[in-house]
């Protein structure tokens, strides 16, 4: 019975041991290091006055702005801090954003169109009390006539030394001479061979006082005297005096007209002095002055959900509204205003047309550029992006529900540098975005049954390396996202 017992003891020792295994280590092996899927967290913002707050008798986070009374007030849609949201600076002229939203005024914004030229703009002009007084210039062409003397009395070309050629004086210097100081010198020069000559001096082609204009304009059919490009300054004309002699085309970018003086430029906004009545740009012409008035310099393309989706060539100054404008406006019914994208240079820059139409936030109002293409998605058209370390970055389009590993798969599979364990999804409105992080390698290999399963206007990006700071993430990535198909795609499809 001794041994018995003793033998029955071990097993039982045994069978416990083998118990305490099972209950402490295999659940451990079994579980992985943590969830596979977490909401990602957005650092609060640190400007006094303003931040999230927990509401106890909402039971949710609210956001909170105090103004300079000190009320608190709480805004529906705030942006998160991560994201800065760019106001332009208050002023009284026309501002415009670029890609980057970057607030230009408008001066600066000319001056970026002429890199490496001097700009000076009409209100930094000298200003010229009196009217130019007509001199003479080389190629003018004068009428000199000696009363009763016809072997003298000729037309009489200033060469481009200055002087002229009469007979029995030979060469004369007029350059710079007014016609009344003209006809004193020739009439001094004559009075040793004609008894008290009668000289009268006409300038008959004031060549040397031309300028010229090209561009969107249509000169007059009918023209008196000899034809010479250009026109002729009388007496100093100014800008709008030369414009009364030619007919504008309607399609001309009167707006980003420019006068060439020499080796600088004058831009002259012809719509504001033309329909506006602004006379700070009618300005006192010189000389050589060379007026530009350009056509569309731009063409754009907006399609989707607008009444005229269409290629339109624009002006060098038109913007996202002017844009939609011109297509006629949006399918309201029908459009994703918060989807909405700007195409440029095989990248893309998503504008909130929600803000912009509805809140009149202009910092959406982004000034275009050649090769734009604007597009407003259907409200019920289900895609997602994907981006980052992958084969074929770009849109996916889904009928059927899909998860993050199937769409991965649908953008040709990882590349060699992506960081399967910090795959990131940005759902949303991308300026007031859900962020989540996904540990793909435990759901890829197994350890996880949790399921991530994608929404229409998901942003899948794939990083190369570790994300620290998701503050710092979105502030890069939101305002340009990188996708390198996403043109050709919008192509092939409209």
């Amino acid at each position: 019975m001794t041994a018995n017992s003793s033998v029955q003891r071990d097993r039982l020792k045994s069978i416990l041991f083998i118990s305490l295994i099972i209950i402490f280590l295999l659940p451990n092996c079994a579980s992985p290091p943590g969830p596979a899927i977490r909401r990602v967290g957005i650092s609060e913002p640190t400007s006094p006055g303003k931040g999230w707050r927990w509401d106890e008798s909402k039971k949710t986070l609210v956001y909170e702005t105090k103004g300079e009374s000190g009320e608190k007030k709480e805004g529906n849609s705030p942006l998160p801090s991560a994201v800065k949201e760019v106001t332009p600076p208050p002023a009284t002229e026309k501002t415009f954003i670029k890609m980057e939203v970057k607030a230009l005024s408008r001066k600066d914004f000319i001056k970026a169109r002429f890199p490496g030229k001097k700009v000076f703009f009409p209100e930094e002009l000298k200003l010229v009390e009196k009217k130019l007084e007509y001199r003479v210039g080389p190629d003018d062409v004068l009428q000199v006539i000696v009363w009763n003397q016809p072997d003298l009395s000729m037309d009489v070309l200033v060469r481009k030394d200055g002087s002229i050629t009469m007979p029995l004086l030979g060469n004369i210097k007029v350059e710079g001479l007014s016609i009344p100081e003209i006809e004193e010198l020739l009439r001094r020069g004559l009075a040793p061979y004609v008894e008290k000559p009668n000289i009268i001096v006409n300038p008959k082609e004031i060549n040397s006082l031309r300028i010229s204009i090209v561009g969107r304009i249509k000169k007059p059919d009918i023209s008196i005297g000899p034809v010479r490009p250009g026109f002729i300054l009388r007496g100093g004309n100014t800008l709008l005096e030369i414009l009364s002699d030619v007919e504008v085309y309607p399609d001309a970018d009167l707006g980003a007209s420019y006068v060439l003086r020499g080796d600088y430029i004058i831009p002259v906004d012809l719509k504001a002095l033309l329909k506006d009545g602004d006379y700070t740009q009618n300005i006192l012409l010189e000389p050589g002055d060379k007026i530009v008035v350009p056509g569309p310099m731009k063409e754009i393309t907006i399609l989707g959900e607008v009444r005229a989706p269409d290629k339109y060539k624009v002006n060098l100054d038109t913007t996202l509204l002017d844009a939609l404008s011109i297509a006629k406006g949006i399918n309201k019914d029908t459009a994703d205003l918060y989807m909405a994208y700007v195409a440029r240079n095989r990248k893309i820059l998503p504008v909130n047309l929600k803000r912009l139409l509805d809140w009149g936030d202009l910092s959406q109002n982004m000034i275009l550029e050649d090769g734009d293409i604007i597009y407003v998605p259907n409200i019920n058209e289900k895609k997602f992006y994907v981006l980052g370390e992958v084969a074929r970055p770009g849109v996916v389009y889904f009928n059927d529900p899909m998860d993050i590993v199937e769409a991965l798969a649908q953008a040709g599979g990882f590349l060699t540098t992506a960081r399967r364990s910090q795959v990131v999804v940005v759902r949303g409105d991308i300026r007031q975005p859900q962020i989540y992080e996904i540990n793909l390698l435990s759901l890829m290999e197994g350890k996880s049954l949790e399921r991530f399963t994608l929404q229409k206007g998901d942003i899948v990006y794939i990083p190369r390396t570790a994300i620290a700071d998701w503050n710092v993430f979105l502030s890069q990535i939101l305002p340009t996202l990188q996708a390198v198909d996403i043109i050709d795609v919008i192509r092939s499809r409209h």
